[in-house]
């Protein structure tokens, strides 16, 4: 059970930019299991993994943590999340960066802003 005061604490031990993007998600037989919501995310975790588990361990008093273990998925909307500022919210249509030609279908051109502020937005957000 000690192993589970990792979630009280997990925040400030990571940094609220990495909390973003992981969370734990489940510990079993010394191995914790954390999700993480992105790929980019998945391979920079795997370069800091023994320094995390290091420091989680150090934090719970004995080495609990034997072996830390990355999932992908969604990140719940936690306290800590809600408290942190997100990407702006855009209140009209983003242009897209690129001067696009003039497109004569009407359906067409709404395609292609969508696709565009799709992809800003995916670029704030990393």
């Amino acid at each position: 059970m000690d192993a589970y005061r990792v979630w009280t604490f997990w925040d400030s031990e990571v940094g609220e930019s990495l909390a973003r993007h992981a969370q734990p998600d489940s510990f079993h037989a010394g191995v914790l299991s954390i999700r993480v919501d992105g790929a980019t995310w998945m391979q920079e975790l795997q370069f800091l993994k023994e320094g995390i588990r290091g420091r989680l361990n150090e934090r719970l008093g004995a080495p609990l943590i034997r072996d830390i273990y990355f999932v992908s998925g969604r990140i719940n909307d936690r306290a800590v999340n809600a408290k942190l500022p997100g990407p702006p919210r855009a209140r009209h249509r983003v242009t897209p960066p690129v001067p696009m030609p003039r497109l004569h279908s009407p359906e067409l051109a709404d395609v292609f802003e969508r696709i565009a502020a799709a992809s800003a937005k995916r670029r704030r957000d990393e």
